[in-house]
């Protein structure tokens, strides 16, 4: 989990030392961000992911829809709201991930 919050932090900084830059991969955010939330026993909804990636709300829903198609996500309707959808992070991503990690962190 060390390494997840690092990434967060580390993209917040390099966006809040280099304003007028855009430095962040809203892709790798999005995922990083699963990841976390799933590390957490929570699910995030498409308008958090599209706040969190920092990319228009047109391109942050492209992107979305991408990492489905190709099985990084799931989405499922939110229970308590219908007009919500949930997305959390495949197994395989997770998987993927770990490996990641190991090679990344191994501490």
């Amino acid at each position: 989990m060390r390494l997840i919050l690092q990434e967060q932090q580390a993209s917040r900084l390099r966006s809040s030392a280099f304003k007028t830059l855009k430095l962040r991969n809203p892709t790798w955010d999005m995922l990083v961000a699963l990841l976390a939330a799933k590390r957490n026993g929570t699910q995030l909804s498409m308008s958090d992911l599209c706040l969190m990636c920092d990319a228009p709300e047109s391109t942050a829903l492209r992107l979305i829809h991408q990492l489905r198609e190709k099985g990084y996500a799931e989405m499922v309707p939110d229970r308590s709201d219908r007009r919500r959808t949930r997305v959390s992070l495949t197994s395989m991503a997770e998987a993927q991930f770990e490996a990641y990690i190991d090679k990344a962190d191994p501490a």
